[in-house]
């Protein structure tokens, strides 16, 4: 941390992050323990493929579901830190001062549930930097941009 620097904003990403996994897990789940109540005598062959089948999504929602506890969104007084990973762990941040725009970007169905993205533009560069996920990115886009320094010459 750099001198004087204090935390403003310390998030995880929002529970949609899971919705994805969860949703297939459970589909999976329910249409393998419909078939076996439908097809009582089946042999021990096609449980073995309905365990593999319902194994898949279960590892995928516990794999996410443990990314989603590793990752982060912190918002300094100076800077934008974004860390994430479970084996090797990534942190990428981005100073206040290079910030051109922040904007929040939302569908309909995403603010009901109150997340979306935060697209960050920075001087210079073409490409924006974007946060997905974020949990109340308008709240989260005014506390950046009071942050914000105003450009030079403005």
């Amino acid at each position: 941390m750099v001198v004087g620097e204090e935390i403003l904003v310390d998030i995880k990403p929002h529970w949609m992050y899971l919705i994805g996994p969860l949703v297939t897990s459970v589909v999976v789940i329910g249409v393998a323990v419909t078939l076996d109540i439908c097809i009582p005598h089946t042999s021990v062959d096609w449980h073995r493929v309905e365990v593999i089948a319902a194994f898949v999504p279960c590892a995928w929602l516990v794999i996410r579901f443990i990314r989603w506890r590793m990752a982060s969104l912190v918002v300094t007084s100076f800077r934008i830190v974004e860390r994430h990973g479970v084996v090797w762990s990534s942190t990428s941040e981005i100073w206040l001062s290079s910030i051109e725009a922040v904007d929040a970007v939302q569908s309909v169905f995403r603010r009901m549930a109150g997340t979306g993205d935060l697209e960050v533009t920075i001087y210079g560069e073409d490409d924006l930097q974007v946060f997905g996920d974020v949990r109340k990115p308008v709240i989260l886009q005014r506390v950046i941009a009071r942050r914000l320094t105003p450009p030079p010459g403005y």
